[in-house]
């Protein structure tokens, strides 16, 4: 082994040190400051005997966060219940539990892409400004300022105030069988049409291999989509925030994601999710596929994929209007009802501390702080190959939100992901894009008032 490379990371020093400053790069300064002086007056056992509940979402962060409750409630005194359920479903029990205000639910994993606005506008996330300004309720380590610039701004209102701490921020990447492109003696694709055109050589349905996938399920479509927008030029919404869906680059946009579907994509790929992409990919049927960053983490599982080793990780190609990628950030929040807002403020601080963002990202999921990718723990026995940490660092300096910022995310998904569908089923894109755009209009004129 070079004395240069850090052990079992396949990354030299001079790359580590390059991704560490990369990072904290992205750190902006912010009005939050926490110093060791602070600690005196901070006591984890504080709220000893509160007993808190919590609902997650299901995913990779919150399956390897709650491996560790038992800590917290040691180091505490605070007993935790909770549940994880698939992200729909948490979302539905979340609108249940905040429209009966009980008061029982706590903190939970929000999608700030999908719930930002609209559980801002009714008023169900607790502002969270006074928790992190109070030194008697904030650890002296916690450090705000060490989180990047693009987690604080989604989780950080138009009114300013903050509605959750950054749990992780999940970039789209692209993945692609490094094996197989070295075999042919091929390179990752650079543009967009660089991409269509590797997919058609990759292409061999009478084996059961193809050459690209992404997901095709509607209102699903509507995440990964989201960075062809942008490679194409494009935005939801004009200056004055009326619909921008009639634009050129939007039917372009349609033509060229369905087209790759249609053409290069498995079978049935218009009911695909991300699991079903995911599987798709892990069972050695697929070339190429892009999606969050933070789903690679079971391409590289040995028990389970059968590409384990075989992946590369790039930043997504360009296209017309430039180098982009989507940005999909999720935070843990109190509820404003919650009956503990206090000790459900001492989980949420200490869930997305920087000792358990390490532990993240050394299980292969990225969050937001700045200072955990430098970490010797991270350097020491990183779960993931060097390209995804390289991928990863560089998709946070392009990233824009992945998603509108407006009260209804979830109708804009259904509109544009019908769209999607109806063109992968053989749609003219240029009609359907004048129905979205009219729907999508009419559908801004009735919520964001």
């Amino acid at each position: 082994m070079s004395p240069r490379t850090e052990p079992g990371s396949g990354m030299t020093r001079r790359e580590v040190l390059r991704l560490g400053a990369a990072a904290a790069a992205g750190a902006a300064v912010g009005p939050f400051i926490h110093t060791p002086g602070h600690a005196q007056s901070f006591n984890w056992q504080r709220f000893k005997g509160k007993e808190l509940f919590l609902i997650f979402f299901k995913h990779p962060w919150a399956e390897e966060i709650v491996k560790y409750a038992p800590e917290f409630e040691s180091l505490t005194g605070i007993k935790l219940k909770y549940e994880i359920l698939p992200e729909i479903q948490a979302r539905q029990k979340l609108t249940v539990e905040m429209t009966a205000a009980s008061g029982g639910l706590d903190a939970f994993l929000s999608s700030l892409h999908v719930e930002k606005r609209r559980f801002w506008k009714a008023g169900w996330y607790e502002p969270l400004n006074k928790y992190l300004e109070d030194k008697t309720l904030t650890a002296p380590d916690y450090d705000w300022n060490d989180f990047t610039a693009t987690a604080k701004a989604a989780v950080t209102q138009p009114d300013k105030t903050v509605s959750a701490l950054p749990s992780f921020v999940d970039p789209d990447i692209l993945y692609y069988r490094k094996d197989i492109f070295a075999q042919k003696g091929l390179t990752p694709p650079k543009t967009l049409a660089e991409m269509e055109s590797l997919a058609q050589k990759l292409h061999d349905p009478k084996n059961k291999f193809y050459g690209f996938v992404a997901r095709g399920l509607k209102n699903a479509n509507a995440s990964p989509f989201a960075y062809i927008v942008f490679a194409m030029g494009a935005d939801y919404l004009t200056p004055d925030r009326k619909s921008a869906l009639g634009s050129p680059a939007w039917v372009q946009g349609v033509e060229y994601y369905s087209r790759m579907l249609r053409q290069y994509a498995p079978p049935g790929v218009v009911n695909f999710n991300w699991s079903e992409c995911s599987s798709a990919f892990m069972q050695e049927q697929v070339a190429m596929y892009f999606d969050g960053v933070n789903f690679a983490t079971q391409f590289e599982d040995k028990e389970k994929s059968r590409v384990a080793g075989k992946v590369g990780y790039t930043l997504l190609p360009a296209g017309p209007g430039g180098l982009h990628t989507c940005m999909f950030t999720s935070g843990m929040s109190i509820s404003a009802q919650s009956r503990n807002k206090e000790a459900a403020w001492f989980f949420i601080q200490w869930a997305t501390n920087k000792q358990n963002c390490i532990r993240e990202l050394v299980a292969g999921v990225g969050g937001g702080r700045a200072s955990t990718w430098g970490q010797p723990e991270v350097k020491a026995k990183p779960r993931m190959p060097a390209d995804w940490y390289t991928a990863f660092l560089e998709s946070l300096k392009i990233g824009r939100h992945g998603l509108p910022e407006i009260v209804d995310v979830t109708q804009y998904r259904d509109i544009i992901g019908v769209a999607i569908q109806k063109a992968i089923e053989g749609g003219k894109p240029a009609d359907l894009m004048a129905q979205a755009h009219k729907e999508f209009q009419e559908m801004l004129n009735n919520t964001e008032k």
